[in-house]
This record gives structure tokens, sequence and C-alpha cells, in this order.
């Protein structure tokens, strides 16, 4: 009799700690996790070709995993305008697109056909392709110093669309690549534009990490 009752007692514990009151989860379940939706802005400011805007949006979709959007045109502010050289500072620029994004999407990038500049160290007013906070949301790009008088329509369009993809690789975090062949190299006061319109195999494989590239 004794026995029988201490057999029971375990029988009883064992079950009180293997229930849990729960459905147990059908191996026909698979659990999703949702991937980030990247999303960057196209501000063109007054004067920008819109064939040029379409077309680099459809060649910068090709290689990444974003979801574009173009904004209406606006006219480039004032307060950024750089009188003695004639051209807005491109940090200002920066400053003014990040205020109009207010978050509400993941990248903002302006396109203007004016002469942008920066300061470059000794020289506080240099003339630059374009401009974008590293890591950060806005990013720059001009139409001044690229040539589109100079080349076809198809090869122009291919170098600001590897323009466009160099400030949005800073915005993402890359630095400038040491690879010749990588469109992240630094332009060190040149237009080289043509020498390279992909990212390098290290480039893309942080780019890819973040769910960036296709």
């Amino acid at each position: 009799m004794f026995h029988r009752l201490f057999f029971a007692v375990i029988l009883i514990v064992v079950s009180s700690c293997t229930y849990t009151g729960r459905e147990k989860p059908s191996p026909e379940k698979k659990i999703t996790i949702a991937r980030q939706k990247h999303t960057v802005a196209i501000l063109p400011f007054t004067g920008t070709d819109s064939l040029l805007i379409s077309g680099m949006m459809n060649a910068m979709q090709e290689q990444l995993a974003v979801e574009f959007s173009v904004l209406p045109v606006v006219a480039l502010p004032p307060f950024a305008y750089y009188r003695p050289r004639q051209r807005y500072i491109a940090d200002s620029l920066l400053v003014f697109l990040k205020n109009i994004n207010q978050g509400r999407f993941e990248k903002i990038i302006g396109i203007t056909t004016k002469d942008i500049s920066t300061r470059k160290g000794e020289i506080g007013n240099w003339g630059i392709l374009g401009l974008g906070f590293c890591p950060g949301v806005p990013c720059i790009i001009s139409t001044f110093r690229a040539g589109r008088n100079k080349i076809v329509p198809k090869d122009f369009l291919r170098r600001m669309t590897t323009l466009a993809l160099h400030e949005l690789g800073h915005t993402y975090g890359l630095e400038h690549c040491a690879s010749a062949a990588c469109l992240m190299k630094d332009a060190n006061g040149k237009m080289n534009l043509d020498d390279g319109d992909s990212y390098c195999v290290t480039c893309k494989k942080y780019l890819l990490t973040l769910g960036i590239l296709k």
C-alpha cells in the first residue's frame, strides 16, 4: 500500500512539472522575422531635370533593396548661398534636407544643378560634386561639375547614379574606400566617376549586412 501511494505521488509531481497550460506549437508553424524597410527620398531642387531623376531612381533600384520616393521640387534656401563664389554651402543644404525630412524617410538625397562647396582643410570654400553625413540621414549631389554637356546622356546618367550611390554609401556608414575600382573611393579633387560604378567586395559585404543591397 505504501509503495502504491509513493508512486502515485511521484506521478502527480512529474505531471505538474511538465504541463505548461499552453498549446504546443505545431511543427508546421514558421516564425517569420520582418525585415527592416529601407526608404530613400529624392528631393530635386529647382532646375533639376525630371528625366534625370527618374533615370537615376531606376538605376539605383537595380542595385539597392530600397523603396524610393520623389518629393516635390523646392527652391534652394537663400541662407546656404555663398555670394563671393556664387555657390551653395553643402553643409547648410544637409541641415536643410534633414529639417525637410523630419524622420519620414530613412535617408534623403537632394539633387541640384548649382555649384556646391564645403570646407576642406585650410580651404574654406572647396567646390565638390557631393556631400553626405557619415553616417547620417541627408546627402546632397550636384550636376554642376559632372560635365553634362561633354558626354552623351547615357554616360551622364551613369555618372550621376554613381555619385548618388557614393553619397548614400556615406549615409549608411561607409568611409572612402582604398580600392580604385570601388565607387566609394575618394575623388581627391578629381571628377573620377567613370572609374568604377559598383561597390567593391568589402563595401558590398557591409551593405549586405544592413539589408541595403539586392
